[in-house]
C-alpha cells in the first residue's frame, strides 16, 4: 500500500494489535480444553457465535423465535419436534408487544398469571406464531374469591386453547400490586412469578435451537490425507434460505487427536439447562439473555452412527435407529428379510446407557470374549468408553494374573491343595469380583480433574459420568441421538443409493457405450434445472471418481438415457416444500427399496444406506423435508478450513485454526454492520463506510459466502412466449432489453404461432414487439430465450420448469462428427445426438429446481406414485428364499478362504520364526568365528612383541 502512495498506512503491529484489541471487544474467546482421554483441542463457543446472530442487522430479522402451527412444513420450526415434542421449558419463555413501545416493558411470562382486555384470567403454557401472528395456548383461570386483602383463582386443567397474544393486557407483576394473589388446591403448582424474571432483570429471554455438525475432514487439499475431526453450528431459529449460505456456517473447533464425542463435551457446556448467554439484540436495541439446545445431529452414517454410541454395519443390529436386524440366518428367513424393509423397535438412549454401563462392569473382569459378542448382538459400541474398556481389560488380566495365576503372589487359599472342585472354583469368584469391584471404583474416579470438581454429595462420583466416560450426547437435553440422526440426502441418497445405481449400470462399459452415453447427456436440455453443465465427457472417463454434485446432475437426467424411472422419482421428496402426503412418501420408499431386492436381494443387508429409508417418513414428519438438513453447506464450507489449516503453524492447528476463524467471524461481523460492547461498556458498531463494504463488494460477498437474494419485479406472461419478447409500452415487471444488434420487431401472431394465446388487450394486430432478454416468473426465475414455464393466461409468469425432447417416439440419431482442439478440426471423430424436427418434449419430473410447484399445477393422478410390488411381502418372501440358496454357500466359501489364509498366515509366520532363528544362528556362528579371529590376531601380536 506504501509503494502505491496511500497516505495513513498504519504499521503492520498496529494493524495486528488493533486486529487483537477487536477481537476482544467483539468477544469471540478461543477455549482450551482437555478430554477425558487426555486429547487437547481449542475451540471458540456456541454461546458467543449465536451471540453475534442477534446483534448483526443483516441477520436478526431473520430470527424465527418461537414454532409456527400454521401453513406448509418448510422449516424446522413448523415440524413435528418443534411445535409438539420438545419439553415446554425449552421454548422461549416470554412474549411482549415489540412493535408497541410503550408497553414492550410488558414482559408475559409462561405459566403465570395474565388478564386479557376483555377482563377474563388465563394461564400462557407456550408462545406459538399462526399465520406469523404471536398467539399463546393457554389454560382458563377462574376467579374464585375477590376479597380485600386477597384474591384466589382456579385454574382450569382440563386443556388449553389458543388466544391472540396481543389480547393480553396485565402481566402477573400489574395483577400483583393491588391484591395478594392464591390459588386453589386444585390448581397448578406454578411458581408466581416465574423464576426466570429475576434472572433477566427486565431483559428479554429466548430460546435458541441448535444444529451441530461433525465430521472427519483434510486438512490438505492435495490427495495425501491429514485427518482431522471438525466441528460446525448453525443456528435453526433462521430459515433455510439463509442456512443455505456459507455465511451462516459457524466454526466451532477441530482437532487432529479429539473425535467428535471427546469436542462435543466441550461443546456441551452451552447446552446445559440454566446456562443464559447475553447478546445485544440491534432489532430491540437492548440486551437479551437466551439459551441455546441442539435439535438435530446430520452428517454422514458413519459419524451419527458414533453419535448414537453405535458400532455401525460391523454388527447383527446394523441400524443406529432401531433394534432391527439379528444373525444372517434369522434375516435370510422370510419374517427376518421383510422386516429389514421396514423400521424396528426404536433404540432408546436408557438402553443404550445400560448396555454401556454393563460392558465397562464386564471389562473389569479383564474378559474380551463377552465383549466382543455384545458388540455384535446389540449394535452398542460407544467411542469414550472403549477408551476404559481397553484399559480395564489390561489392568484386569494383569491383576487376575498376580491374584489368580501366579503361586508366589496369588491369594494364599489358592495354594492349598485341599481346596478343589466347587469350593476353589468359588474362591477364585470371589476374589475376580473383588477385583472387578476394585477396578469399578477406579474407574468411576476417572478423569482426576474431572472427579475432583464434583461435589462430595453428588451421586456422580459413585456412578460413571456422562462425557467422561461415554457420550454426552445420551444426556444432553434436546437430543436423542438414535432419533435425531436423521437420514441425509448428500450420503445416503447422492453417494448412496445414486452412487450404487450408476456403478451397477456403467460396470463394463466398453468405449462405444461410454461414447453413446455422452452423447444423449449432452443433447440433454439443462434450461430450467439448477444444474451447471453435464461435462458428459468427463463423467464417462472418470465414472468411477464421481462426487455427489456428479450423481444430483445424473439424477435429474439419467431418466432419458436410461430407466431409473422408480428410484430418482423418489429424490423429489427431498426437496418439496409443502405438506407431503404420508402415503405417497411410504410408497415412494418401498418402490426404491423393492426394485433393488429385484435388482439384488442381498443389497439391502449388506447396504445399510438402504435400510435409512425406512426412516425417511419419521424424520420428514419430525424436522421437515430433507433438504433442510442435507449437510452439503458444511461440506462446502470445509474449503475454508483447508485453507487455514494449509496456513497455520502446523504446531498447534487446533489453536491456530480456532484463532483464524475467531477473526474471521469478528472480521464479518463488523462489516456486517454488527454491534459490540466497547472498552467502556457501551454498545457500538463500525462507521457507514465500512458497513457499505460487504453490501457494495461483490467479491467480498463471495469470499463470505453471503448471498443478497435479488429484488426483481415480476413480469408479466406475454413478456415471455416462446421467445422473449415484450411490448416497448405495454410491458410491466422485470425484463431486460437484448443489445440493439439483435433488437427487432415482429407481429403478435408471428410471436406466439400456434399457441393459443391470445393479444394483450390494449394492442392491436399491428402493434409491434420488441425482443428482450429475460423475464422474472413468480418464482424468481430468470427466465430467458428457449425456456418451458406455465403461466395463467390473464397473469404473470408463474416458473421455469425442464422439458425434455422425446427422442425415443420422435427416433432422434447418433452420428461421428469431427472432434475440435484448440479451435481446430481433428481427424478424430466423436458422437453426437441430433434431435429430429418433430416438437414432442416430456416434462421432467425428475427435475430438482421447483419440483413441488409442478407438483401443485399438475393433476394429482399425474403425479402420485405407484406401487412398484402389489405383493410386496409374497415378494419378499421370494428374495429370502433365494437368499436361503446363495447366502449359506457363500458363507461357506468365505469361511474356507478365511481358514485357508489362517492356515497361510501360520505356515509363513512358522516360516518366518524359523528363518528368522536360522539367521540368528548364523550371526552366532560369525560372531564366534569373529572371536576366534580376534584371538588369533592378539596372540600374534603378543608373538611380535
Amino acid at each position: 500500500m506504501r509503494e502505491c502512495k496511500t497516505p495513513n498506512v498504519p504499521t503492520f503491529s498496529a494493524l495486528r494489535k488493533k486486529q487483537v484489541s477487536m477481537t476482544r471487544d467483539v468477544d469471540i474467546k478461543t477455549e482450551h480444553h482437555t478430554s477425558a482421554l487426555g486429547n487437547h483441542f481449542y475451540m471458540n463457543h456456541p454461546g458467543k457465535l449465536l451471540a453475534l446472530d442477534w446483534a448483526n442487522p443483516l441477520v436478526r430479522p431473520f430470527i424465527h423465535v418461537y414454532p409456527e402451527v400454521s401453513g406448509p412444513i418448510a422449516e424446522f420450526w413448523q415440524a413435528e419436534k418443534w411445535t409438539s415434542e420438545i419439553n415446554l421449558d425449552e421454548l422461549s419463555p416470554m412474549w411482549t408487544d415489540w412493535q408497541n413501545k410503550y408497553t414492550s416493558h410488558r414482559h408475559f411470562y409462561v405459566n403465570e398469571l395474565a388478564q386479557q382486555r376483555n377482563g377474563t384470567y388465563v394461564v400462557p403454557v407456550r408462545w406459538v406464531t399462526v399465520n406469523n401472528v404471536v398467539h399463546a395456548d393457554v389454560h382458563d383461570v377462574d376467579l374464585v374469591e375477590h376479597g380485600p386483602q386477597n384474591t384466589i383463582f382456579e385454574i382450569k386443567t382440563g386443556g388449553f386453547h389458543r388466544i391472540p397474544a396481543d389480547t393480553l393486557e396485565s402481566n402477573y407483576l400489574d395483577l400483583q400490586i393491588s391484591h395478594s394473589i392464591e390459588f386453589t388446591e386444585y390448581s397448578p403448582q406454578y411458581q408466581m412469578p416465574h423464576p426466570l424474571r429475576v434472572k433477566a432483570k427486565g431483559r428479554p429471554m429466548f430460546r435458541l435451537r441448535v444444529m451441530p455438525w461433525s465430521d472427519n475432514v483434510s486438512g490438505n487439499v492435495s490427495k495425501q490425507y491429514n485427518a482431522h475431526t471438525n466441528m460446525y453450528i448453525t443456528n435453526l431459529n433462521l430459515p433455510h434460505q439463509k442456512l443455505a449460505q456459507e455465511y451462516f456456517v459457524r466454526f466451532a473447533s477441530t482437532s487432529p487427536h479429539a473425535s467428535s464425542s471427546e469436542q462435543f463435551v466441550a461443546l456441551g457446556g452451552d447446552f446445559i439447562a440454566g446456562v443464559w448467554h447475553e447478546a445485544y439484540d440491534c432489532q430491540l436495541e437492548q440486551e437479551i439473555l437466551f439459551e441455546a439446545i441442539p435439535h438435530v445431529l446430520p452428517a454422514d452414517n458413519p459419524q451419527q452412527s458414533e453419535s448414537a454410541s453405535h458400532i455401525g454395519m460391523g454388527g447383527n443390529l446394523g441400524c443406529r435407529r432401531d433394534l432391527g436386524g439379528g444373525t444372517k440366518e434369522h434375516q435370510e428367513t422370510d419374517e427376518g428379510y421383510h422386516a429389514v424393509y421396514n423400521p424396528g423397535e426404536p433404540r432408546t438412549k436408557e438402553g443404550t446407557i445400560q448396555v454401556i454401563r454393563w460392558q465397562i462392569w464386564t471389562a473389569c473382569l479383564g474378559i474380551q470374549k463377552p465383549l466382543d459378542a455384545t458388540y455384535s448382538q446389540t449394535g452398542v459400541k460407544d467411542k469414550i468408553a472403549q477408551f476404559w474398556i481397553q484399559k480395564l481389560l489390561d489392568m484386569a488380566k494383569n491383576r487376575c494374573s498376580v491374584e489368580l495365576g501366579d503361586r508366589k503372589t496369588c491369594d494364599p487359599r489358592l495354594n492349598n491343595s485341599a481346596l478343589k472342585g466347587d469350593a476353589r472354583i468359588a474362591v477364585k469368584n470371589e476374589i475376580s469380583h473383588k477385583i472387578q469391584e476394585e477396578l469399578w471404583d477406579w474407574v468411576v474416579r476417572q478423569p482426576p480433574d474431572s472427579f475432583a470438581k464434583l461435589g462430595e454429595q453428588d451421586p456422580a462420583r459413585q456412578d460413571l459420568h456422562p462425557g467422561d466416560h461415554y457420550n454426552i450426547l445420551l444426556q444432553t437435553r434436546g437430543i436423542d441421538p438414535h432419533r435425531d440422526t436423521p437420514g441425509e440426502i448428500l450420503h445416503t441418497y447422492l453417494l448412496g443409493n445414486d452412487k450404487y445405481i450408476w456403478h451397477d449400470t456403467t460396470m463394463g462399459w466398453d468405449d462405444r457405450k461410454e461414447d453413446l452415453f455422452a452423447s444423449r447427456l449432452a443433447a440433454s436440455c439443462i434450461r430450467g434445472l439448477s444444474t451447471p453443465p453435464p461435462r458428459p465427457r468427463y463423467v464417462v472417463k472418470y465414472k468411477n471418481l464421481l462426487v455427489g454434485k456428479h450423481f444430483k446432475m445424473l439424477q435429474q437426467l439419467g431418466l432419458w438415457i436410461f430407466t431409473w424411472c422408480a428410484c430418482n422419482f423418489f429424490l423429489l421428496f427431498f426437496v418439496l416444500k409443502h405438506s407431503i402426503h404420508q402415503k405417497d412418501i411410504n410408497i415412494l420408499i418401498a418402490n426404491v427399496l423393492d426394485i433393488w431386492g429385484l435388482i439384488d436381494p442381498q443389497r439391502i443387508l449388506v447396504k445399510g444406506k438402504l435400510h435409512v429409508f425406512s426412516h425417511l417418513p419419521e424424520d420428514i414428519h419430525r424436522f421437515g423435508p430433507a433438504i433442510l438438513y442435507a449437510t452439503e453447506i458444511f461440506e462446502c464450507w470445509n474449503a475454508v478450513f483447508r485453507l487455514c489449516s494449509i496456513f497455520s503453524n502446523h504446531l498447534s492447528p487446533s489453536r491456530d485454526i480456532a484463532v483464524t476463524l475467531a477473526d474471521m467471524e469478528r472480521f464479518k461481523h463488523v462489516v456486517s454492520g454488527g454491534w459490540w460492547k466497547n472498552s467502556d461498556g457501551v454498545y457500538t458498531r463500525a462507521g457507514s463506510l465500512v458497513r457499505s463494504f460487504l453490501t457494495s463488494n461483490k467479491q467480498l460477498q463471495r469470499r463470505l459466502g453471503w448471498a443478497e437474494r435479488s429484488h426483481l419485479e415480476i413480469g408479466t406472461h406475454s413478456a415471455l412466449i416462446k421467445f422473449i419478447w415484450a411490448h416497448d409500452v405495454w410491458s410491466t415487471g422485470t425484463v431486460k432489453l437484448q443489445s440493439s444488434a439483435k433488437r427487432g420487431s415482429k407481429k403478435w401472431t408471428d410471436m406466439v404461432e400456434a399457441l393459443p394465446v391470445s393479444e394483450p388487450e390494449g394492442t392491436t394486430g399491428n402493434s409491434s414487439w420488441i425482443l428482450r432478454k429475460y423475464v422474472v416468473a413468480q418464482s424468481g426465475d430468470m427466465c430467458k430465450d428457449g425456456f418451458w414455464i406455465f403461466f395463467r393466461k390473464t397473469e404473470e409468469v408463474m416458473f421455469a420448469f425442464n422439458a425434455q425432447h422425446d427422442c425415443v417416439t420422435c427416433r432422434c440419431s447418433t452420428a461421428a462428427v469431427p472432434v475440435i482442439q484448440e479451435r481446430i478440426v481433428t481427424n478424430r471423430t466423436e458422437l453426437q445426438t441430433k434431435h429430429s424436427s418433430e416438437q414432442i418434449f416430456i416434462v421432467n419430473m425428475h427435475g430438482l429446481h421447483n419440483a413441488h410447484l409442478i407438483r401443485d399445477v399438475l393433476p394429482c393422478s399425474l403425479t402420485e406414485p405407484i406401487p412398484y410390488l402389489q405383493d410386496r411381502i409374497a415378494s419378499h418372501a421370494r428374495f429370502a428364499a433365494q437368499l436361503r440358496q446363495t447366502g449359506p454357500a457363500k458363507r461357506a466359501e468365505t469361511k474356507a478362504k478365511t481358514q485357508a489364509t489362517r492356515i497361510r498366515n501360520k505356515s509363513n509366520k512358522a516360516a518366518m520364526v524359523s528363518a528368522q532363528a536360522k539367521r540368528q544362528e548364523e550371526e552366532e556362528h560369525n560372531n564366534g568365528d569373529s572371536d576366534e579371529d580376534q584371538d588369533e590376531m592378539n596372540n600374534t601380536a603378543m608373538d611380535l612383541d
